[in-house]
């Protein structure tokens, strides 16, 4: 994936190449969109975001500087100082921006965004309001919400995202997160708009973490939310969605592409051991279990979205596992899942040698070593013999390294 300033340049000069006739309008569209970006986003400055940081600075400084004083001041005057600071740096970003029009204002409104959350959260402190603390992170992501919609502010989408999915973690405990939907479709939507790629993919992860945490309540007991073996089925289910969505061509899959072999090799390695799998067996749910239910409707929606060989094949894995699985299985499982980590790292190096992907190339070469480091480990062991596998595994990544370099400069 591009770097702001990459993308930054690249929309230059496709701009440049429509005005001079290179290429139609929807041809550069196309271009942008697979980097992630497109004709119309501004993209952040070098200018914004040295602004942007002075001020954060800036706010830091005056935070030091109240606290350094904080239980000297009245606590009239403490609230006073909370609500004009918070409806200053408001209103000066609201005024920006109904006067230059939406992308303006938006360094200080992400500042009022967190002299809003102080406030409430200091407010309450001082006046002892409120026994349940995550109700103070809901109020200021709601805060958010008029706000991030009236802006279309890409850093005020963060913070709302950051402060909901922080009160989500919270509140979870005590009761199912319903309301998580509204933020995150108020991310999701900026996203859409400024074409941010980054927050798109973020809000994604946000919503994978939110369905997992409502699977913990449907597996809930007298004592509250429960982490269960489907939740594992659940996420298989997920991360084979996720490639179906990262493998259609998006403005805001540009990204994710080269992070789903990363992924994948993450979910796979766990099921590399033995005892993974017993612990794995021994408590799967047989059909009845709503993780593989879950997992189900996710790899339905897979395949409906380009995976029509890959779902079918993870939905039939998860059923026999669930319907006919035992602990003394185990070791054929661990083998079948070491040989298809192998196999998929294989897989990803030759891709990365043809399309000239060096990202996919190291992936696929680092997952070999560490499936290699963890065999040995597991079923080997000694100092001498670690030592001279990590000598031996330097020697392959240098050796990788150079032919790579030798490969790219012929190239």
């Amino acid at each position: 994936m591009l770097g702001w300033m990459r993308k930054n340049l690249l929309r230059r000069e496709t701009r440049r190449w429509v005005d001079e006739g290179l290429v139609e309008p929807f041809q550069a569209e196309r271009i942008l969109n697979r980097y992630g970006t497109s004709l119309n986003d501004t993209g952040p400055s070098a200018l914004g975001l040295l602004t942007g940081l002075a001020g954060l600075f800036a706010g830091l400084a005056l935070l030091l500087l109240v606290s350094a004083n904080w239980e000297q001041l009245p606590r009239l005057a403490r609230f006073a100082g909370l609500v004009t600071l918070t409806a200053v740096l408001n209103g000066w970003g609201v005024l920006r921006l109904a006067r230059a029009g939406s992308g303006s204002g938006g360094g200080l409104l992400f500042l009022g965004g967190f002299a809003y959350g102080a406030s409430i959260m200091l407010t309450g402190q001082m006046y002892h309001l409120g026994e349940h603390f995550p109700n103070g992170l809901l109020l200021w992501a709601l805060g958010l919400v008029p706000l991030t919609l009236l802006s279309g502010g890409r850093l005020l989408a963060l913070q709302g995202l950051a402060v909901a999915v922080a009160w989500m973690l919270l509140e979870y405990r005590f009761a199912a997160p319903w309301l998580m939907p509204l933020f995150l479709a108020v991310a999701f939507w900026v996203a859409w708009r400024r074409r941010v790629a980054g927050l798109a993919l973020a809000t994604l992860a946000a919503t994978a973490l939110w369905l997992n945490l409502m699977l913990a309540w449907v597996y809930a007991t007298d004592f509250g939310p429960q982490a269960q073996e489907g939740m594992i089925s659940f996420n298989l289910g997920l991360l084979v969605l996720a490639g179906a969505l990262a493998a259609r061509p998006a403005w805001w899959s540009a990204g994710a592409g080269n992070w789903m072999p990363r992924l994948t090799v993450l979910a796979i390695l766990p099921f590399t051991f033995v005892d993974g799998w017993e612990h794995y067996l021994a408590y799967a749910w047989t059909w009845l279990d709503p993780g593989l239910w879950a997992a189900l409707v996710a790899l339905l929606a897979a395949a409906l979205l380009g995976r029509p060989l890959v779902a079918p094949a993870v939905a039939a894995l998860l059923i026999a596992v669930h319907t006919g699985g035992v602990p003394d299985q185990a070791l054929v499982w661990a083998v079948a899942s070491n040989l298809l980590l192998l196999l998929l790292a294989m897989h990803w190096m030759r891709r990365g040698l043809l399309e000239g992907e060096g990202g996919l190339y190291v992936t696929g070469l680092v997952a070999i070593l560490i499936l290699a480091l963890l065999r040995y480990l597991d079923l080997i062991g000694g100092y001498l013999g670690a030592a001279g596998l990590f000598l031996g595994m330097a020697a392959l990544l240098f050796v990788a390294g150079r032919y790579w370099r030798r490969r790219e400069a012929r190239s």
